[in-house]
């Protein structure tokens, strides 16, 4: 369960990255369609979109979102990259001895 435990967080960072990407193109297109149907509510604020400005609003969401995803993910990816070079040194130096 914990053995290569640098590659699964680089694995969970890029699965989690995938995910926010997907739900920001999702969430996007929904307000896009939406916005062009009926006036949205957009949740957590006080704002209406509708027509043009859904559309803005939409690809305003799934750039920020795909970009938040990708940019977030540095960190998860970054610490497993790191676990894995320690393990690495770790391994050379018990050669050594």
């Amino acid at each position: 369960m914990f053995k290569n435990i640098g590659k699964k967080i680089k694995v969970l960072a890029k699965v989690l990255c995938w995910i926010g990407i997907i739900c920001s193109i999702l969430i996007g297109l929904a307000i896009i369609l939406l916005s062009f149907m009926e006036t949205v509510d957009v949740p957590g604020t006080e704002v209406s979109v509708s027509g043009v400005g859904g559309l803005i609003a939409g690809i305003v969401f799934i750039v920020l979102g795909v970009l938040i995803s990708w940019v977030g993910s540095f960190t998860t990816y970054g610490f497993g990259e790191l676990i894995d070079n320690v393990k690495k040194i770790n391994d050379r130096q018990d050669l050594m001895s």
